[in-house]
């Protein structure tokens, strides 16, 4: 009997189980590079002993030679791959923890220069599984629905059946599962006018329909994997605790997106919505937890 075309490896008949390796993949946007947060923030991500972390919004961690880049790796017990934005110094921090997981290639810019902010790609070998890792870290645009369309098809390439990918991002776009914090907001009242091209289709005349999920409707068409839709749960927010602006309610920003080669290792997804955790940032750190070693 052939195995399924998604299994990470080929066991032959009779041979031992696989043993579990788990794989613990955060996201976590710091805000504004985390200030006098960071301490904290840097404290409550060390207990989750992640694997794979990335940090978006690392205002001003490029300062002083990248001190606070290397800081926070020597803090979590990690190593750091650092990724300029292009704007408003949202750079992108993406920490791995050798030996168990080793960088085997690093390109911090995958567009030329394209994304309002920036996407990397990194290459990693990981203890228990025989082919790389290829992992995608993000940021796109928190301004226009239709460059964040621009940017995910960027992206979409890595979706392809053969590779083991990830994604790691802030989308500042809602998923697609219709639940919890994916539910279309009640009361676009709430939210200044001036703030609904962020975040709502423009119509033909001008007027807003609902949310732009756009985004994230083309990486799932690609064939990328929402950890919630996969598990069948309603997602938890990831944004809109911290009080009104321009992500008043709940609401996802946050994503670990697997191709469709990893996702079956998926195994959990939680989001760290703690009172400690509300008053780090404006957004909640995301974690995914993978099986490698005994399938995809």
């Amino acid at each position: 009997m052939t195995s399924p075309d998604y299994l990470l490896t080929t066991p032959e008949e009779n041979a031992p189980p696989v043993k579990s390796r788990l794989l613990r993949v955060g996201s976590y946007n710091v805000m504004d590079g985390g200030g006098d947060r960071w301490p904290a923030q840097v404290r409550l991500l060390s207990a989750q002993e992640l694997d794979i972390l990335g940090i978006q919004e690392a205002k001003h961690w490029d300062r002083s030679g990248r001190a606070r880049v290397y800081q926070t790796a020597e803090a979590l017990g990690m190593q750091a791959l650092f990724a300029p934005s292009q704007h408003h110094g949202c750079h992108l921090v993406l920490l791995y923890r050798w030996p168990g997981v080793s960088c085997l290639g690093f390109d911090p810019d995958i567009s030329a220069g394209v994304f309002h902010h920036a996407a990397s790609r990194a290459e990693f070998a990981v203890d228990g599984v025989h082919e790389p890792l290829r992992v995608i870290h993000t940021h796109l645009n928190p301004f226009s629905p239709s460059a964040r369309l621009t940017e995910a098809n960027w992206l979409t390439e890595y979706a392809e059946r053969t590779r083991l990918s990830l994604i790691i991002a802030d989308l500042n776009s809602g998923g697609l599962t219709g639940t919890g914090a994916d539910q279309e907001p009640d009361d676009w009242g709430r939210m200044p006018a001036h703030l609904h091209s962020r975040h709502r289709l423009t119509l033909p005349d001008g007027t807003y329909g609902g949310s732009d999920r756009r985004a994230m409707s083309a990486l799932a068409r690609a064939g990328f994997v929402d950890p919630p839709q996969q598990l069948g749960i309603a997602p938890p927010r990831t944004a809109g605790h911290w009080g009104q602006g321009s992500e008043p309610g709940n609401r996802r920003s946050d994503y670990v997106l697997a191709s469709p080669r990893l996702a079956p290792a998926l195994r959990s997804h939680t989001v760290l919505d703690t009172p400690e955790a509300r008053l780090l940032s404006d957004h909640l750190p995301v974690i995914n937890l993978f099986d490698v070693a005994g399938h995809g």
